[in-house]
């Protein structure tokens, strides 16, 4: 929203080319923070290899390889996060909003080093995805209990 604000300050105003310069730089910015909301994170199968790659309304922008050499295990971690509102209230000035996340979670063979995939809402999803790990590279389902001896 500042950036709207500024944007429309400078149309406002009398225009040079330093100022023409100045909008569109701010136009780019604002185009990048929209575009930064329709990237969705997934896992994607290349040639044998897990990759967890960033999509822009389907297509594949970025991909990063992820080694399987020491994580055998994979589980769901379900996690209760919450996000505080943006506004206060007298009668009750602690809301936030309480949701569930599951985190795909990549394990060695004792649980003590964890490396989360991807996180997800729908739990259905999330088994959907354990699946998929299960199928297609081997890695057992676990729930998860660290061993620390």
């Amino acid at each position: 929203m500042p950036i709207i604000i500024v944007i429309l300050k400078v149309l406002s105003t009398d225009l040079n080319e330093r100022g023409y310069g100045s909008l569109l730089l701010l136009m780019a910015v604002l185009l990048l923070i929209i575009a930064l909301q329709f990237l969705e994170i997934g896992l994607l199968k290349k040639k044998g290899n897990l990759y967890r790659g960033t999509f822009f309304f389907g297509r594949l922008l970025l991909k990063e390889k992820i080694n399987l050499q020491s994580k055998t295990k994979v589980s769901i971690l379900k996690l209760t996060k919450r996000q505080k509102m943006a506004w206060f209230s007298i009668a009750n000035p602690d809301l936030a909003l309480s949701y569930y996340r599951n985190d795909i979670t990549l394990l060695n063979n004792k649980h003590t080093e964890k490396e989360v995939l991807v996180s997800l809402d729908n739990e259905a999803l999330a088994n959907k995805t354990i699946q998929f790990l299960e199928e297609n590279f081997g890695l057992i389902h676990e729930v998860y209990s660290p061993d620390f001896s």
